[in-house]
């Protein structure tokens, strides 16, 4: 499951920026503030530090002199002109108010007024005889406190008498105006910043976005099969790395295209050739057999050939999900692999080609329900079909539905047939019949496939199963594809000991008929010719098992093959769904398939083997893969599986399994 982030990558990088740059500029606005508080109190405190200082000399000299009424008052009228000053007070020894700038407490005690959180702080000035400054617990005043020598009485060699000088100096208004400061030169960086940002986020459009959004369209262009599209980015970065890697494969793919095209040209004349020197050479079978060889064997090296730069844009793009992405890049470069593997899809039809004309594609032949796996086939093409306003529908006429055969390469032919009908069908839609005649000991199952299409011009019909070949250059730029699809299946079809025709009008549509002799269940098939299988008892086993099995082709052949001999197997779909079961029962056997979503078989029998309970972390697992080299089955091994079975599954070894590992009831 694929999940993408919310936002484009052309609004993410904005986002991204906006919301730094605004974290930046909030931290340095408040770096700014602190800053300019804390050289505010410094500053405040300097000053009051001297004018309190001042103030108290010059008190302890008048306090030396007489008549001074007058001009204490005057020193502290003046002091309170100060507005930043709040309260101003000289304390005498009995802390009671002898002089202030508020002129309603003189004469009275100390408490009911800000002096009177500080008593210790007097005591502490009249011992040390000391000023001191003090911020208060608020932060919002500076206080002062300066001991004050008073008149000195006959014969003291030291004043018995010593007051208190008391200021209380208000920070609020400079506080105010330093914010202020603060704020205009922060609205200023902020400003700079923005712009930078903003730069920075044009950059990253320039130099990435537009540059990904470029590459992602190209790729797209040419999985849908436009050879001319190049994307031509510059640059010594991973993307123009891989623009580079592109424009070669594109290239490449382009030249090895129309290399083929000739080459398949020249071929056919070659074939007409050694056909009239045949006629009139006799020329033997064996040296046409090598002529057809040797188109097989082009076809396989040109594939190879394209292989080549088609795993430099994958490897790359393999590389480059392996660095740092965000979520968007990380979709882009996901969108280039995809596409890769697309453009592989299309060379494995071309090794397809080949297999067959070199006479290497070997053939299954399991038993399968013909019904339950055609409409399993079916499902996922009606997706595409609504998807164009088009009906898909499909008729059985069987009477019995377990046959012997490839199914896989049955499907490939019918999903083949049905796909071409979508694709060429604009309106109305698609119908598929199966139909099933007996024929001695074989069955013989004829499918149509009908559309209401653009049908087949006369002049094309002649060359509609060759390789590489479409209807007219039309067909292909309307509708895409190779021409490779309807050759595959016929060449397919003759392998299976059947046929395959069509009758097609054009604008009206297409109906394709294939014949396929097939054997029904319960026999076996040895080359092309059938062997009855020899009456033997079928033993029952005792035992619950476990399948673990994605594939629901696959699910159905092993639960028909389980069924055969007595089993009643519980099937799921992953790893995950293998613990949940094992949490609700016990099994004797699991059959473990090694590839699987969510959780793979190898996760799945490492935590079995871990479990707790000796009963179910001790249960036989056999490993159920297509991986059979000599490495992979020890890799099962590794992991904790006690055995190995193939696939295509071989009834007899999965039989002498169940007989080691279950009990045969009586």
């Amino acid at each position: 499951m694929k999940k993408t982030f919310p936002f484009p990558l052309r609004f993410l990088i904005p986002v991204v920026l906006i919301f730094c740059g605004g974290l930046l500029g909030i931290i340095s606005f408040n770096q700014e503030i602190a800053e300019t508080y804390k050289k505010t109190e410094i500053i405040t405190k300097s000053y009051v530090q001297t004018s309190a200082g001042q103030t108290s000399r010059i008190l302890d000299y008048l306090y030396r002199r007489s008549n001074i009424e007058e001009a204490e008052v005057t020193i502290i009228s003046q002091l309170g002109s100060d507005p930043n000053l709040n309260l101003v007070m000289v304390i005498d020894d009995k802390n009671m108010i002898h002089l202030s700038n508020r002129y309603e407490l003189k004469n009275s005690p100390i408490i009911g007024t800000a002096a009177a959180s500080y008593i210790a702080e007097f005591m502490a000035a009249r011992e040390n005889m000391a000023g001191n400054i003090i911020l208060s617990p608020d932060k919002q005043k500076m206080i002062a406190i300066y001991p004050v020598l008073l008149q000195t009485l006959p014969n003291e060699i030291r004043p018995s008498k010593v007051g208190i000088l008391f200021f209380e100096y208000d920070l609020a208004r400079a506080k105010a105006q330093a914010y202020s400061d603060a704020l205009r030169r922060s609205l200023l960086f902020n400003s700079l910043l923005a712009a930078f940002c903003f730069g920075l986020w044009v950059f990253f459009d320039l130099i990435l976005t537009r540059r990904v959004s470029k590459l992602v369209a190209a790729t797209n262009s040419l999985a849908e099969g436009n050879l001319d599209v190049r994307t031509k980015l510059s640059g010594s970065d991973e993307l123009a790395q891989i623009s580079i890697a592109f424009d070669r494969m594109a290239i490449k793919i382009q030249e090895k295209t129309l290399m083929s095209q000739e080459e398949l040209t020249k071929r056919e004349i070659i074939e007409t050739k050694l056909t009239v020197m045949n006629s009139q050479l006799s020329i033997t079978n064996s040296e046409l057999v090598t002529a057809t060889k040797a188109k097989s064997d082009f076809l396989a090296t040109m594939s190879h050939e394209i292989r080549t730069p088609l795993n430099g844009i994958i490897g790359m793009s393999s590389m480059l999900q392996d660095t740092s992405l965000t979520p968007d890049q990380a979709e882009s470069v996901e969108t280039i692999s995809n596409s890769g593997k697309i453009l592989l899809g299309l060379i494995n039809d071309i090794l397809d080609v080949s297999k067959i004309e070199a006479g290497k594609i070997e053939l299954e032949s399991v038993e399968f329900d013909l019904s339950k796996f055609i409409s399993d086939l079916v499902k996922p093409l009606e997706f595409f079909a609504k998807k164009k306003s088009l009906y898909l529908k499909i008729d059985f006429n069987v009477y019995e539905n377990l046959v012997l055969g490839d199914q896989g390469r049955i499907g490939q032919i019918v999903s083949n047939l049905i796909s071409n009908a979508i694709k060429f069908t604009k309106q109305g839609g698609v119908r598929v019949v199966i139909l099933q005649k007996s024929i001695g000991d074989d069955t013989q199952i004829v499918i149509t496939v009908t559309d209401t299409g653009i049908g087949i011009a006369d002049e094309a019909k002649s060359k509609i199963f060759e390789v590489f070949s479409q209807a007219d250059k039309s067909i292909s730029r309307n509708y895409g594809g190779t021409g490779l699809g309807l050759s595959i299946s016929k060449q397919l079809v003759e392998l299976i000991r059947g046929s395959i025709g069509y009758v097609s009008e054009v604008g009206k549509g297409t109906t394709f008929k294939i014949d396929l002799l097939l054997k029904t269940g319960r026999k076996i098939i040895v080359g092309a010719t059938a062997v009855n299988a020899p009456e033997t008892p079928i033993p029952k086993f005792i035992g619950r098992i476990l399948v673990a099995e994605d594939n629901t082709t696959n699910q159905l052949v092993i639960d028909r093959m389980l069924r055969r001999w007595g089993c009643q197997p519980l099937i799921v779909a992953n790893g995950l769904e293998v613990l949940e079961a094992l949490r609700r029962s016990k099994f004797d056997l699991i059959l473990m398939d090694c590839q699987m979503p969510e959780m793979d078989g190898f996760e799945a029998t490492k935590a079995i083997r871990l479990l707790d309970d000796p009963a179910i972390s001790s249960v036989s697992i056999v490993a159920v893969t297509a991986n059979a080299r000599p490495e992979d089955i020890q890799k099962c091994l590794d992991s904790g599986m006690n055995s190995f079975l193939s696939k295509p599954i071989d009834r007899k070894d999965l039989e002498a399994l169940l007989m080691r590992v279950l009990k045969v009831s009586n």
